[in-house]
């Protein structure tokens, strides 16, 4: 009887283990072109033992550190019964503090045009200094003007490190800054004593802060957007701050000549999916029984960890090019961050970056897509013009604007 609706469990075999799945180019590409060669994506889901994730489960100096520029008392979103963000952003704090583990120390700040902090120094956590830290975080208002984050991080820097409870800063922000660069230079040079858990809230937050902030000190960046929620994105950063640190991340090719379309991996956290894209060449992806192998080694704790895959580098045809098109995207957005640097050649790489784009199909911030009369070819011209196409509904009249 299908009077109940039918739910499908699919459980993978070895999630934990590397996979690798290679795509053939398209035929009519260019060879030697990204689309024209064969593209391996890489996937990772690291799996750490108990053992050394029980050990740093209770240590930690938590630092939270809040923007309380006048910005954050905009809401979350334009709907109905929607947040202010200064709202969201101190629930989302109260639930973190609740969720400390006992026997770390942690501090909160505020900042804006100057910055404040609840204590003069991290304190230990219990249960008389969370409720003090809770009482001031429902008084937190939008109220301390512009958003400069520079100086409230220096002062962090500052403070001594406590043993065995290693640095984890969580940053919250609205909106962006006019010294991003001096902002994350900071923070790599202090990135071997913390890490960094940033948030952006809202869609003005700076991608190139929020995202930098976090690849800087191996971190994790998170965008909270719309009526999406942000206390689930926080405590899943929370979940990762708990973890122990991943260092020397290595990757070892063999067999196969390559250029990489994805950045190298800097952090790894226990149930967080690494994906790595690059583009195969030379004349071995021709053989029919040619096999690659790459591997994964990185420390963890005491211990060291090698992960390897063996993959075909003779692929299916006609896969339809979706991680040709991922690992494009992938190679854009880092061209597109090697153009804020000081001492890059931006014409060349703008150049290479709307090559990419134009050749995958992948949007860019140089691209656009545009219509074109598919009899013509040429592109469309004129003003834009409005379509009201009216929606079925008993309750409202509603209209739904298509611009063409």
């Amino acid at each position: 009887m299908f009077d109940r609706d039918v739910e499908l469990y699919l459980y993978y075999q070895n999630p934990h283990q590397l996979t690798a799945i290679v795509e053939a180019g398209a035929p009519a590409a260019q060879p030697g072109s990204l689309m024209g060669d064969p593209v391996v994506m890489v996937g990772f889901y690291p799996e750490f033992p108990e053992s050394v994730m029980s050990s740093v489960s209770s240590c930690g100096e938590f630092v939270f550190v809040m923007d309380r520029s006048g910005s954050m008392d905009c809401n979350m979103h334009n709907g109905p019964d929607a947040q202010e963000r200064i709202e969201c952003a101190r629930d989302t704090l109260l639930l973190l503090l609740k969720s400390l583990p006992v026997g770390c120390y942690f501090n909160i700040y505020g900042f804006g045009s100057n910055y404040e902090s609840f204590f003069p120094k991290s304190v230990q956590y219990s249960q008389d200094t969370m409720e003090q830290a809770m009482k001031k975080v429902k008084e937190m208002q939008a109220d301390m003007g512009g958003t400069e984050i520079l100086r409230p991080l220096e002062h962090i820097y500052k403070q001594p490190c406590i043993p065995n409870h290693p640095r984890q800063l969580f940053i919250f922000t609205d909106g962006e800054v006019g010294n991003t660069k001096d902002v994350l230079h900071c923070v790599r040079s202090n990135a071997d004593f913390h890490r960094c858990f940033s948030f952006g809230i809202g869609e003005g937050a700076s991608s190139a802060l929020i995202t930098g902030l976090a690849e800087n000190s191996s971190g994790h960046a998170q965008f909270i957007t719309g009526t999406e929620r942000m206390q689930a994105k926080v405590m899943q950063s929370l979940h990762y701050a708990l973890q122990p640190a991943v260092i020397d991340i290595t990757e070892e090719w063999s067999g196969v000549s390559f250029t990489r379309l994805s950045p190298p991996i800097k952090t790894l956290f226990h149930g967080q999916r690494a994906l790595i894209y690059a583009q195969l060449k030379g004349e071995e992806c021709q053989k029919p029984d040619a096999k690659g192998k790459m591997s994964v080694r990185y420390r963890l704790g005491d211990q060291e960890v090698s992960n390897t895959v063996n993959f075909s580098l003779k692929p299916a045809e006609n896969s339809g090019l979706a991680i040709h098109r991922l690992g494009a995207r992938s190679l854009i957005r880092s061209l597109e961050r090697d153009e804020q640097d000081d001492g890059a050649d931006k014409k060349a790489l703008k150049a290479r970056v709307v090559e990419l784009s134009k050749q995958s199909g992948v949007s860019s911030s140089h691209t656009a897509f545009i219509a074109v009369h598919k009899g013509s070819g040429q592109a469309v011209k004129g003003p834009l013009v409005t379509r009201r196409i009216p929606t079925p509904s008993q309750s409202f009249d509603s209209t739904c604007h298509l611009i063409i």
